[in-house]
């Protein structure tokens, strides 16, 4: 009897090291499109941070920015062992072929970043289980938050800089950047689509600073293509235009501190902190509804003005928005929807500043200096 106690005790070690999992938390899978991309690994910091306070294990794979990998990597987490998964989706197409994997293995799953089309949320809602919700930035806001900013300060002529065609989120932000700035009286001349690498981006950069030396406006849908923006306009002395960014990338951050770039949208960086808690409250027993289905969490996007670009740095990159205990809050029997939904519409640069200085991380004295520069 002892021996058969043995072997099946030495099984469940086995299997509890294999499935990672360590004294029998929760185990919860996450998957980095390509690791090394600054943004993608500030999405990570932040899911381990999430995982941490709310004690659970974290299991991250690394999908080396490959979409054919993202689907790979779902099923090794699945045998693997994963309570659930916490998934970073770039393609509308990706959605239905990860929520069917999952609903296949009976895994509960929640999707951040990327908001797909209607018709995409509509199917995870009626046909998966297994599916409790998404935190995630309407892109097409985003490029509008911008557009409008810019028609606001009464630039005329436009030219965007995007990424492929095939990426939905970046056509969603040139679209909506389009629609608000020529909605405010502009023109945009011409969108520029293709590769973010640092040569493709200066390349057509070039191109259309050459073709457009009387733009006004330049839009660059996200952060590493801002960056090469602004060696870009270095070199066009004749070019005198302002740059709008969105993606808060140190090289974004520091074009913003020498006035280089005019202005620049994100630090929705908390989405997956969001959609990593409403996957923890179901599986403790709480799924969290928005009526009758899975919550459908708009995080805003957050305009940074230069001032405030420390501040930023320090309490959205070298530390977390939001605190331990603060992400705790949002877990628990007694959490609705609402807990939710209240968080978000007070998310700002100064809700989050001015906690800090409450949590006495930050003086009054000090953002006040920062606010009067």
């Amino acid at each position: 009897m002892k021996k058969i106690l043995v072997v099946v005790c030495m099984a469940a070690l086995a299997l509890s090291a294999c499935s990672g999992k360590k004294d029998g938390k929760l185990l919860i899978g996450f998957n980095n499109y390509g690791k090394g991309i600054y943004s993608l690994d500030i999405l990570e910091k932040g899911f381990l941070a999430t995982c941490e306070a709310l004690d659970v294990e974290p299991m991250v794979v690394n999908d080396e920015a490959k979409v054919e990998n993202s689907s790979v990597n779902v099923d090794n987490m699945i045998s693997a062992g994963v309570d659930g998964i916490v998934f970073f989706g770039i393609y509308d197409t990706m959605f239905p072929v990860i929520a069917q994997k999952c609903e296949s293995a009976g895994v509960p799953f929640v999707f951040f970043d990327h908001m797909p089309a209607d018709s995409v949320l509509v199917d995870l809602v009626e046909n998966f289980e297994t599916y409790k919700g998404i935190a995630a930035t309407v892109d097409n806001d985003t490029g509008r938050n911008l557009g409008a900013y810019a028609a606001s300060r009464g630039l005329k002529k436009a030219i965007v800089i995007s990424a492929p065609r095939s990426d939905t989120s970046h056509v969603a932000r040139t679209a909506g950047f389009t629609e608000a700035f020529e909605g405010g009286g502009g023109q945009v001349l011409n969108v520029s689509y293709g590769e973010v690498d640092l040569p493709s981006v200066m390349t057509r950069a070039n191109d259309e600073l050459t073709a457009h030396p009387d733009v006004e406006c330049i839009y660059v849908t996200n952060g590493d293509a801002g960056a090469a923006l602004v060696e870009t306009l270095a070199k066009h002395p004749e070019v005198h235009a302002e740059l709008y960014v969105t993606d808060l990338d140190p090289g974004v951050l520091t074009g913003l501190s020498s006035g280089k770039v005019a202005a620049a949208n994100g630090a929705h960086w908390v989405n997956v902190d969001f959609a990593t808690a409403l996957l923890v409250n179901a599986l403790r027993g709480n799924e969290v509804l928005d009526g009758s289905n899975p919550p459908r969490l708009v995080v805003p996007v957050m305009v940074l003005p230069a001032n405030l670009v420390d501040m930023y740095k320090k309490f959205w990159i070298d530390q977390q928005p939001f605190s331990p205990d603060e992400m705790r809050s949002w877990v628990g029997p007694d959490v609705t929807v609402d807990v939710f939904k209240n968080e978000l519409a007070n998310y700002n640069i100064m809700s989050r500043l001015n906690a800090k200085v409450q949590a006495g991380l930050l003086t009054q004295a000090d953002l006040d200096a920062a606010l009067a520069k």
